[in-house]
């Protein structure tokens, strides 16, 4: 009878430590292998798995795989910076000052563009002649009023300022012969040919002298093509000059000053 208690009780530990021990082996990690990913070990907050899942990692190939669509951060401004700029009032260039005293920067209006007015404001070409006065030499280039209503004054499209070589004629890009050591480039919209069906063709002087100029020597004409024309002064120095929009009649005055700035 005792043996049988003891077997009894025997058996009673036994079997409570076989399963123990059989839970204990499903839930050991005795040959798994654990990472920890970079954000746990710098004492981020949040800890992600350093292994994807693999829909996860078909998801981000995809996304690598697709070419990259990049936006431009803004391009209004470029395309304004690159859009010509038309002042909307134009400074009144018919009594313009003369300063002598230092040599003059480039006198830009419009150009290469046309002047806002459209083409009706270039005007055809009637004479040219040169001058001296007290303390400049002017040159002169007049128009023949436009027919176009509302149009007052000459072309006010020019780029006028002193270069280094003599200028280049228009059309056939040959060098205008012109006397000096420095050189006035005029570039504007106007016409020496007709721009109808009327036969109009410039017949005034190419080359114009004038006897008491001190510094501009002579101007010349070089030419017109599609609107756009160019004369040459051929000057001993570089100095100030202005420029002056006349009316009536049209004309472009450009005064050279004959003194030299010390």
């Amino acid at each position: 009878m005792i043996k049988r208690i003891q077997s009894l009780l025997s058996l009673s530990i036994v079997v409570p430590l076989a399963t123990f021990l059989v839970l204990f082996a499903a839930c050991s990690t005795g040959g798994m292998d654990f990472t920890v990913s970079d954000q746990a070990l710098n004492g981020n907050e949040t800890v992600t798995a350093s292994s994807s899942s693999p829909s996860q990692s078909t998801d981000q190939e995809e996304k690598e795989s697709q070419p990259q669509v990049i936006i431009p951060e803004n391009t209004t401004q470029q395309d304004e910076t690159d859009a010509q700029i038309v002042p909307e009032a134009k400074e009144n260039k018919e009594n313009a000052e003369l300063d002598c005293e230092v040599v003059a920067a480039p006198d830009v209006s419009y150009w290469p563009n046309r002047s806002p007015r459209g083409e009706s404001q270039n005007l055809m070409m009637l004479d040219a002649r040169l001058g001296a006065h007290f303390d400049f030499d002017r040159f002169v280039i007049e128009f023949e009023p436009n027919p176009v209503g509302g149009i007052e004054g000459p072309p006010d499209s020019y780029s006028i300022q002193w270069i280094s070589q003599p200028p280049i004629k228009f059309g056939n890009g040959q060098v205008i012969q012109v006397e000096g050591t420095q050189y006035l480039e005029i570039q504007l919209h106007a016409y020496a040919y007709s721009r109808t069906e009327a036969v109009y063709e410039y017949a005034g002087p190419t080359k114009v002298r004038a006897i008491g100029t001190l510094n501009v020597i002579e101007a010349v004409f070089g030419g017109e093509v599609e609107g756009k024309m160019v004369w040459a002064i051929g000057a001993n120095n570089r100095t100030g000059f202005r420029v002056l929009e006349i009316s009536d009649p049209p004309r472009l005055v450009i005064d050279v000053c004959t003194s030299v700035p010390t």
